[in-house]
């Protein structure tokens, strides 16, 4: 159990604080309670982000949808509407046992050196990546020698530690281990980091761009029916559970140990070493009212759903358009790009002498197109189909692509580390 190897990182508070050892995840059992009508709609928004929160809330699976008629909330990303809704959670973050407060700022992180979190410590190893909010490092815990990942974030945010309890809490056993686990979060005066696990094999992204490097410069058919089928089968997981995971891109479907080691790729199994992570900016749709949309729109022009393009109200749909988005990029190598002609959303793919172009083309426009106000199209739909496809067209072809994928990724990570 990662969490339990460190333990040792979870020091007590300060004098009159709980120590968080005397809780146990199987204690929490808060109550949420739905932000009022009138909030949802009356509240001021603004595109910061921000906030902490922390529950275990046991959820029974129920099909996602925009309700008719739903409540329309500006911007799910305000900082001071996640506050709001997070002061609204009973019991509340600092009750968590792995969410630790600390009475400082946080410590300097630098590559090569060691940083001090009370009686314990982790050793800096290398600068993973960096975005607008956050810095993520690989780090080494020195008592176990444990690779893990530190994501180190000004102002803090632990909403991802949130979202985190929420899919331990709602997800059946048997698929957490496909999205990201934060083992804790610590917060400080003027951030917050989180540990996480490490996935060695590098991002779908990375895959891709090993592609654009060889002759036929992009991903072979069968591996991309493949991930397609898995991709869709983890996003259907989250939305059952209420969950809009609201980033859904390349670099954000990490291949782990599992991808390096299972050798069997049938599409229902769940070994397949993808792993979803980032959960910084999801929306967790049980915090509002039923049929709650949103009318804000990423910061990020090229990820923005057609919904947000053509000023109508979305939710789940973020997801699709990112699904589209991932898809298309494993296809061709490069981002997606829309248009719309006579009302209808298209991609700017044109399929050349491709064996499955009406099945490509079918999936985007069942992806760009949700009726304004219809059901939402299903994703297992579109996953059986392309799951029947390749399991009859390109069943023998499939194990061998997927292990000639890992001698280029682990030959990348090599070169990478010289």
């Amino acid at each position: 159990n990662n969490s339990s190897r460190l333990e040792h990182l979870h020091q007590p508070r300060a004098a009159g604080q709980t120590n968080p050892r005397l809780f146990t995840d199987a204690c929490m059992s808060p109550v949420v309670r739905r932000l009022a009508p009138s909030q949802a709609e009356d509240e001021p928004m603004s595109p910061d982000r921000g906030g902490y929160g922390c529950t275990d809330v046991p959820m029974s699976p129920v099909g996602p949808g925009p309700a008719a008629g739903g409540r329309r909330v500006t911007d799910p990303w305000d900082s001071e509407l996640i506050a709001e809704l997070l002061s609204r959670l009973s019991p509340p973050l600092g009750s968590h046992p792995h969410c630790i407060s600390w009475q400082c700022n946080v410590p300097s992180f630098t590559p090569r050196t060691t940083i001090t979190m009370g009686n314990a410590s982790l050793r800096v190893d290398c600068l993973l990546g960096e975005g607008a909010f956050a810095k993520v490092y690989q780090a080494t815990d020195p008592m176990t020698s444990e690779k893990i990942v530190v994501k180190v974030q000004k102002p803090g945010n632990a909403w991802e530690f949130y979202m985190n309890t929420q899919l331990d809490a709602r997800l059946p056993p048997a698929v957490r281990h496909l999205y990201s686990n934060v083992q804790s979060a610590h917060l400080f005066h003027n951030g917050s980091i989180l540990l996480a696990e490490l996935h060695r094999c590098g991002t779908l992204l990375n895959a891709v761009n090993q592609y654009k490097k060889l002759s036929n410069k992009v991903m072979p058919q069968p591996l991309v029916m493949y991930f397609t089928t898995c991709l869709l089968h983890m996003v259907e997981q989250l939305h059952r559970v209420h969950l809009v995971h609201a980033d859904i891109k390349p670099d954000n479907f990490l291949l782990g140990e599992r991808f390096l080691e299972s050798q069997c790729l049938d599409p229902e199994e769940m070994e397949h070493g993808m792993v979803l992570v980032d959960l910084g900016q999801s929306i967790d749709m049980e915090l509002f009212p039923e049929g709650t949309q949103f009318t804000a729109r990423c910061r990020t022009s090229g990820f923005q759903c057609t919904e947000m393009l053509s000023g109508r109200p979305w939710s789940y749909q973020t997801d699709y358009f990112g699904i589209a988005g991932t898809v298309y990029c494993m296809l061709f190598g490069t981002y997606m790009q829309v248009k719309q002609e006579n009302g209808v959303w298209k991609t700017n793919a044109v399929f050349r002498r491709n064996p499955h172009s009406e099945l490509w083309l079918e999936l985007f426009h069942t992806l760009l197109n949700i009726p304004a106000g219809g059901a939402l199209p299903c994703l297992r739909s579109l996953r059986c189909r392309l799951a029947v496809t390749l399991r009859e067209t390109y069943g023998s072809k499939v194990l061998s692509l997927k292990n000639r994928l890992l001698v280029l990724l682990l030959e990348d990570m090599r070169a990478a580390r010289r």
